[in-house]
């Protein structure tokens, strides 16, 4: 005897009849991933990620003091503004929101609402407030909305005073997530600041921990590491240190591989230079030259090459009009060495 085939299940049926009690639930393809993104403001990075932050998604940047994480999210914001409408939200915990820088870097500060530390020194509060908030924000299904949290690990512990259970901020910030994950929706950015620092008297093993707490890894589909590298030094104002470059290294992504490592230069006057570091991506790939690799990569100095052309990394925009065939929106591939044949 032959067994029957089986009829093939029809899932868009059983989408149909449980979508009032789930509004949420769709057959994959009929659900495509987002292809709206916001710039980070460095190209280098927006490479690295291939494309920048997709909407919808959780976001980390996980980094030391002046590593530029606030500065990142403000022009992340003021992308979101200019080319979505976006309205900000703004938890302000570390007290860091200054009107004028925020505006220097593009941010349309009648477009932003700002929490400030007195009203949102526990978790819980935010998480409420997030919850108050959001669904009237949300009324206009084809509105964007950015929310920033500056920094997760500001936020006061009620519980410091007991050392019995070190555990129940680690337990709040599981709860801040697990509430406010599903109010991110396809047209919402949660995007939050993390410290990271070292722990004291650690002999063997890794010695970096994150003030936030360990818990906050779990959640963001984004996961940036923010390193200080070196600093710029502007030998036309005697000396003066303009800025210094930062390593982002990328931990974890929804939008192309993970694990990417690219450099760019934090202006302490200007922000983040939009081409900073690019060149440096087009040395890691293989596309520039550097006159002297070792030099080039203690920042020594700033000379490369491409075919007959010889120019610093700091003029790489305008190389790019000679050269556009080095103007890349995604991580280029390695270029191989061309091979001479006899």
């Amino acid at each position: 005897m032959t067994k029957e085939k089986a009829k093939p299940v029809n899932l868009n049926s059983i989408v149909k009849s449980l979508k009032e009690t789930y509004g949420s639930l769709k057959v994959a393809s009929q659900d495509p991933p987002s292809e709206e993104y916001i710039s980070t403001g460095n190209l280098a990075f927006d490479c690295a990620l291939d494309g920048g932050m997709a909407w919808g998604h959780v976001g980390e940047l996980l980094g030391m003091s002046q590593s530029g994480k606030t500065t990142i999210m403000q022009i992340m914001l003021a992308d979101a503004q200019k080319k979505y409408n976006a309205i900000g939200v703004w938890a302000d915990r570390e007290n860091a929101w200054h009107n004028g820088r925020a505006e220097s870097l593009g941010v349309d500060l009648d477009r932003v609402i700002v929490l400030k530390p007195q009203d949102i020194p526990e978790v819980t509060q935010w998480t409420q407030f997030l919850q108050d908030i959001l669904p009237k924000l949300s009324r206009d299904p084809n509105q964007y909305i950015f929310i920033a949290m500056d920094s997760v690990a500001a936020f006061d512990d009620p519980t410091k005073a007991d050392k019995s259970d070190m555990g129940k901020k680690a337990q709040q910030v599981h709860r801040l997530f697990r509430k406010i994950l599903p109010l991110v929706h396809k047209k919402a950015m949660f995007l939050f600041t993390n410290h990271r620092t070292f722990k004291i008297g650690v002999l063997f093993g890794d010695p970096e921990t994150s003030t936030g707490g360990e818990g906050t890894k779990f959640y963001p589909s984004y996961r940036i590491k923010l390193d200080n590298r070196k600093a710029i030094i502007d030998p036309t104002k005697g000396g003066e240190n303009i800025g210094n470059w930062i390593s982002v290294y990328i931990i974890k992504t929804r939008s192309g591989p993970s694990h990417r490592e690219i450099l760019l230069h934090h202006l302490y006057d200007s922000g983040i230079d939009y081409f900073g570091g690019y060149a440096r991506m087009l040395v890691k790939r293989n596309y520039l030259e550097p006159k002297n690799k070792s030099e080039f990569k203690s920042f020594k100095q700033t000379t490369v090459t491409y075919k007959d052309a010889s120019f610093s990394e700091w003029d790489i925009e305008k190389k790019l009009k000679d050269f556009p065939e080095l103007l890349f929106d995604k991580y280029p591939e390695y270029k191989m060495e061309e091979k001479n044949e006899v």
